[in-house]
């Protein structure tokens, strides 16, 4: 058996590495699903339906009673929606315990039904990081499975790379304490120096997507995000979501820290 180690990749091309390493998948989308999914866990809310269509995510809500609807496009909260992809309007809901949430977004969302076929998919972000990274230390030692880091990036854009991705992805990777597989240590070293030139937060100030969301007024979401462990839940892929007889998404749950 090999020693289990971590990669670093994104988009498309980090869900089909993913599924070839059939070991534990990643999904870092920093700004702002990874900490919305999160959030929306620690908030109580029993199971989140993530779709990556706003037609699918509405023709599910009106077959799941009560559902609470989540997501955006462009950066802003999709019209009808309870929720945008805000992890502070999570924190700012009234009681949520036992609900089910239907979750969409541009990016974030997109990378995670994109993991079909890998055994374990996680959404980590800066606020769930150390759960995340011991989680998965001990499963890939367990089994003897590697993992992948996936930077969400910007969909379809398979070419676009996301600084705060990038970053989280190497902080995770760095918590693991895993060796860092070969084809990605060049990628390692760079954002690994850009982290200690710059820190967390500047790498997240200064993105494209940052610069967008302050100017329609989440300035507030970005630092949050940036913020390390504000929560301890460990959102994983536990089933598909199926239409009418189609797969539109993934159900992801909180499991427990030692299992």
């Amino acid at each position: 058996m090999n020693a289990p180690q971590i990669f670093l990749s994104r988009g498309a091309a980090g869900c089909r590495l993913a599924v070839e390493q059939h070991g534990v998948a990643i999904v870092v989308d920093a700004l702002r699903a990874s900490v919305t999914i999160a959030t929306l866990l620690a908030q109580g809310v029993e199971r989140i339906l993530v779709v990556a269509r706003v037609d699918d995510a509405r023709a599910l809500a009106e077959i799941t009673p009560a559902a609470l609807l989540v997501g955006e496009r462009g950066g802003e909260r999709i019209p009808g929606f309870h929720l945008g992809n805000s992890p502070l309007e999570v924190l700012a809901s009234p009681c949520l315990d036992g609900r089910t949430a239907i979750f969409t977004s541009s990016n974030g969302a997109q990378r995670l039904t994109g993991c079909a076929g890998t055994p374990y998919i996680l959404v980590g972000g800066m606020a769930n990081a150390s759960v995340v990274a011991e989680w998965t230390r001990a499963h890939t030692e367990q089994t003897g499975r590697s993992a992948v880091c996936i930077a969400a990036g910007q969909f379809p854009d398979e070419t676009f790379i996301s600084p705060e991705d990038e970053a989280v992805g190497v902080y995770l990777a760095q918590r693991t304490g895993l060796p860092i597989a070969e084809p990605s240590r060049a990628n390692f070293a760079h954002w690994r120096h850009e982290l200690l030139l710059q820190g967390m937060e500047q790498i997240f100030r200064q993105s494209r997507h940052a610069q967008r969301l302050m100017e329609i007024g989440y300035a507030e979401d970005v630092l949050y995000c940036a913020r390390p462990d504000t929560v301890s839940t460990l959102p994983i892929v536990t089933a598909p979501v199926l239409l009418h007889d189609r797969q539109i998404g993934v159900e992801v749950r909180e499991i427990n820290a030692g299992c």
